[in-house]
């Protein structure tokens, strides 16, 4: 098991390695300020091996996003990521039908960017649904998944991770651990449809709200069964914390540590 934190800027890297983190994701958000080089050569000196989260936004059209991600894809190569995680439009919940299959048309533009890189591709779980991932799965097979339990309780009373987990066990590269209270969105969206009609953009804009990177506990996920299924199909793997706070990464490994020997 590899527990690992998360960093937008240089100076967040620096104070992450004191707390002697298995590994770092480098998230590359549109207001990130890493200094590659720099960066590298401080987790050359501590051992320690990153991964790489590339750059997304809500204003990005299907087609876009497929093809944006393949400039940065050679950056996860020079910094010898272990993994290089990327957002998709597939998502019925946040997407049409015409948005999901324009991605899916591109996305092997840039899983071929990554095979000839040397970096394994995964795709991050934001309200992705069983059929969106065997769409994605039959497409390119070689891309894994970041599962991310924060986002799979997004318009979910049951948290989508739950199921993820039993259909795609052998798929999982890296497990994102943050808690929210995103069941509540359910009503909110059908109260907003009693009213009329609701465009993927307010639901989109919805989801965000209730996407809090709370600390373990500050929300109402249930980690338990989650954590217990993963344990059931023997996943040893990587879990970032991604609350918020990358300072509170020390209190939130003691937090999951301390579900996960209960699980």
């Amino acid at each position: 098991m590899e527990i690992g934190t998360f960093a937008r800027n240089t100076e967040q890297v620096k104070e992450a390695l004191s707390k002697k983190p298995d590994f770092i994701d480098l998230r590359m958000d549109l207001d990130h300020s890493l200094n590659f080089g720099e960066t590298k050569h401080m987790l050359l000196e501590a051992d320690v091996k990153p991964t790489l989260h590339l750059p997304s936004s809500p204003d990005w059209k299907p087609l876009d996003l497929a093809r944006e991600i393949i400039p940065y894809i050679d950056i996860g190569s020079q910094i010898n990521a272990d993994l290089v995680t990327f957002h998709s439009t597939l998502s019925s919940i946040f997407y049409d039908d015409e948005d999901i299959d324009q991605f899916l048309e591109n996305i092997p533009l840039a899983c071929d960017a990554a095979k000839e890189n040397g970096i394994q591709l995964a795709v991050e779980t934001l309200g992705i649904y069983y059929t969106e991932l065997m769409l994605l799965s039959e497409k390119c097979p070689e891309v894994k998944i970041a599962l991310d339990i924060g986002h799979a309780q997004i318009m979910a009373h049951r948290n989508r991770a739950l199921g993820i987990i039993q259909e795609f066990q052998d798929s999982i590269a890296m497990v994102n651990v943050h808690d929210n209270k995103g069941a509540l969105m359910i009503d909110e969206v059908l109260e907003l449809r009693k009213k009329g009609n609701v465009p993927p953009e307010t639901v989109r804009e919805i989801a965000v709200r209730y996407d809090e990177h709370l600390p373990i506990g500050g929300g109402k996920i249930e980690f338990q069964p989650i954590f217990k299924s993963l344990k059931e199909v023997s996943y040893d793997g990587k879990f970032l914390m991604m609350c918020k706070d990358p300072s509170k990464f020390e209190s939130e490994r003691e937090q999951f540590e301390r579900l996960w020997l209960k699980a």
